[in-house]
């Protein structure tokens, strides 16, 4: 294996696993809000002391997770996987983008709103909290669409891509295929309804569980790969 292709195999899974351990550890840490309650949001959100830095590692661990996905469609060459990882990669691209928007505005724009919410007089008090709920809604808009794209779109493509080539176990692309078509069901629920319901909740977190955990073993598998000294883009890693 070249020194180039044995290092992108390498940062490539560290990416992929710091990033899914730092994005799993921010959603399970991440303070929940609660649901038809303005108020209640707002105020989680001014009191929570831990607001930003669990979004900024968020960011991190998502920004982390597209150098896993490179290294993975690095992985995957030729025929019909090739171009589905290809796809793929475009469309983490353009999903990534989205969530790194989302995560901002959740985690910076909405701290600073709240905050403003908590100290404002009485006679205030109203219109800060409208700032708040207006912020909360472009979130729940922009979640839907990271939901479809990102984990939706892209891991369906490189899911596919998985299960159709020789370079890994085909069930961890199937796997991941069905926590990518949950994800766009998450993400039609929450433009269906514009706001967040009992199923929309769910199906986020079952989807964005598998799919962290699909990057951490996908990391697991890039790293063993460097190992290796054959040439060929393939491994031995699905027992073959």
């Amino acid at each position: 294996m070249p020194d180039t292709e044995r290092w992108v195999y390498r940062m490539g899974g560290a990416a992929a696993v710091v990033g899914a351990v730092l994005g799993m550890v921010g959603n399970l840490i991440h303070p929940v809000t609660p649901m038809d309650d303005p108020e209640g949001v707002a105020r989680v959100i001014a009191e929570s002391g831990t607001w930003v830095p669990i979004h900024l590692a968020i960011v991190i661990g998502i920004a982390l997770m597209l150098g896993g996905l490179i290294a993975i469609h690095h992985s995957i060459r030729g025929g019909v996987a090739g171009a589905l990882a290809r796809f793929g990669l475009f469309a983490a691209v353009a999903g990534i983008t989205v969530g790194l928007l989302l995560v901002i505005l959740d985690g910076v724009a909405a701290r600073q709103l709240a905050e403003e919410w908590a100290a404002a007089p009485p006679d205030q008090r109203a219109a800060a909290l409208a700032l708040v709920t207006a912020n909360e809604t472009i979130n729940f808009a922009l979640a839907s669409l990271f939901n479809i794209i990102f984990a939706g779109v892209t891991f369906i493509l490189f899911g596919l891509a998985v299960a159709l080539s020789d370079a890994y176990p085909r069930w961890l692309g199937w796997i991941v295929v069905m926590a990518g078509i949950g994800s766009i069901a998450a993400g039609s629920v929450q433009a269906f309804t514009g706001e967040p319901s009992d199923a929309s909740r769910v199906l986020t977190i079952i989807g964005p569980t598998v799919i962290t955990l699909w990057m951490l073993g996908m990391g697991v598998l890039l790293l063993r790969r460097t190992r290796t000294t054959e040439p060929s883009p393939s491994s031995t890693l699905d027992g073959r």
